[in-house]
């Protein structure tokens, strides 16, 4: 543990990681609560603490509240009632003024990024512009799956130790200035002896200052705290502390200010301490605060009272269900839920229930030819259990644009000039007629639907240790407890649908946001075809 006088270095990591967005890479996809460190706050004292660390707009402005008041979404009666329930009965005509006329400052100032910016004003140097590219790329090819022609090398040491390789063995510095690069040889340069040039001896700025800093690009710091913890994030894993982008940072914007004021340069003589503030201070509650408690809180029952007496209104003629003609177990996806009204006004005879998407039987999944294993289940869970596919007679269509060799000299020249006048033309083409390509990322190319599937275990393994497929036992355990979770333990119907769901996209990185969160941001036909496979064993 770094300590220096009163500084603790691993408790300032702690706390930052406690702050980070989980932000884990795209493999393992799930939503998640970004503001999962205010949890233990009751709602609207959650969203005020968010927004005064942090400056996000937590509610409408109070110019929209009055609009959807003015527009009737927000009723006379519901505001009413809001206020007597926060203030009292009798304090509903002086708050209804304050809610109604009054003007009130809409933004908060972040305490988060204050300190930094007023270093980046007093040394005109901006460090975001300056640092961060470098900085974004050195990262993105260290965490590199593939994609990128040349391997960084020594991933398996750490990313400084990397850097040291490349900055040893190359022709090229991603340094300006020799004091850095040597800072970054020196192994007894740490954290701390880096921020002493910003704030000399006044250790209690540093937390404030490497929350500045990380926050300043939160998605990149959040990967690298999620990987420290969970390296199996990544397929071809690296080793990846949060330490070492922070004293990665610090170096690159060291070597701006030692590039500007000299390699003699000693540090600040300016004292920053009047820019420190309590990041996590809690405020107190403002008049501010109550007025958006109370638009947020009518807005919401009015919506709620609307779509509760349209229930109350509607026309529920009873149907008998005793015996459906099928059901469906669908996905407790925000889509499906309109799926499942669709089926049953079509149908009144048929009957559909929710369930999480994963189906309950929880996997490693390995394509037919694949290398990698892809986890089928809630991202939080490790199972030890491995689906093969097998027996699979249909090739993956390869595409020579991508080929590796097309960044060569002489042959990316050619293709260039050749295939590449062919792709314009294509990509001309599916501009006006849309269309499949082989580089279409589609939920149907997760399995095919043809090859077999190792559901049931034979008795082999993994080297690893995964088991491949589920026992007998197991299949039934995994059954009885999907059925009666759901309450369908009686009245079969003569056929039961497992209905996955995925998505298909040409160029968007966040496709898997909309593929199933259960299955880990993959589709849930795998898991649907298990879990039939296991309710029709004999």
């Amino acid at each position: 543990m770094e300590n220096t006088n009163g500084f603790h270095l691993d408790d300032v990591i702690h706390h930052l990681k406690e702050y980070l967005p989980v932000q884990a890479p795209l493999k393992d996809f799930v939503h998640h609560n970004t503001l999962h460190a205010f949890q233990s706050f009751e709602f609207h004292e959650a969203l005020s603490h968010a927004s005064s660390i942090f400056g996000y707009r937590v509610y409408l402005s109070l110019k929209e509240y009055r609009k959807l008041h003015q527009n009737g979404a927000i009723t006379v009666e519901e505001l009413n009632r809001s206020i007597a329930n926060r203030k009292g009965s009798n304090a509903i005509d002086p708050w209804r003024k304050l809610l109604l006329e009054e003007e009130f400052a809409d933004y908060k100032i972040p305490r988060i990024g204050f300190l930094r910016s007023k270093i980046i004003d007093f040394s005109q140097i901006d460090f975001d512009v300056l640092v961060h590219p470098i900085l974004f790329r050195i990262i993105g090819s260290y965490l590199d799956q593939g994609i990128a022609t040349w391997n960084f090398p020594a991933q398996e040491e750490g990313l400084l130790a990397s850097l040291r390789k490349i900055e040893n063995n190359g022709l090229a510095s991603f340094f300006n200035t020799k004091k850095a690069r040597l800072l970054l040889f020196d192994h007894e340069t740490t954290i701390p002896s880096l921020l002493a040039y910003y704030f000399k001896n006044n250790t209690a700025l540093y937390q404030q200052y490497l929350f500045d800093q990380q926050f300043a690009h939160p998605g990149w710091s959040g990967m690298f705290s999620v990987l420290e913890d969970q390296p199996v994030g990544l397929l071809d894993q690296r080793k990846t502390e949060l330490k070492e982008i922070i004293q990665l940072e610090l170096l690159l914007e060291l070597d701006q200010l030692f590039l500007k004021y000299g390699e003699e340069w000693k540090g600040f003589d300016y004292d920053f301490s009047k820019y420190a503030k309590d990041l996590f201070q809690i405020n107190k509650l403002t008049v501010e605060d109550e007025l958006y408690r109370i638009w947020q809180e009518a807005y919401e029952w009015t919506y709620y009272h609307s779509v509760l007496n349209g229930i109350l209104d509607g026309n529920h003629a009873f149907v008998d269900q005793s015996k459906p003609i099928f059901q469906a177990l669908f996905c407790i996806d925000d889509r499906e839920c309109s799926i499942r009204r669709h089926v049953e006004n079509a149908n009144p005879l048929a009957k559909t229930f929710g369930t999480a998407g994963f189906f309950n039987v929880a996997f490693y999944f390995q394509p037919f030819g694949g290398k990698f294993f892809t986890k089928s289940c809630p991202a939080p869970l490790d199972p030890n259990y491995l689906i093969q596919e097998v027996a699979c007679k249909s090739k993956i269509k390869q595409e020579i644009h991508f080929h590796k060799r097309t960044n060569s000299l002489l042959l990316g020249w050619i293709l260039t000039h050749t295939l590449g006048v062919w792709s314009g033309l294509k990509l001309a083409w599916h501009i006006f007629f849309p269309g499949k390509t082989s580089t279409q990322v589609s939920s149907f190319k997760h399995m095919n639907k043809d090859a077999q599937l190792t559901i049931k275990h034979e008795g082999n393994f993994t080297e690893d240790g995964k088991q491949i497929g589920f026992t007998v036992w197991e299949m039934a355990d995994r059954l009885e407890e999907l059925l009666s979770t759901i309450g369908l333990t009686e009245q079969f119907a003569p056929l039961i649908y497992f209905v996955g769901h995925g998505s298909s996209s040409l160029n968007n990185t966040h496709y898997a946001g909309y593929d199933c969160g259960a299955c880990s941001g993959r589709p849930g036909s795998v898991n649907a075809r298990v879990m039939g496979s296991i309710a029709n064993y004999r």
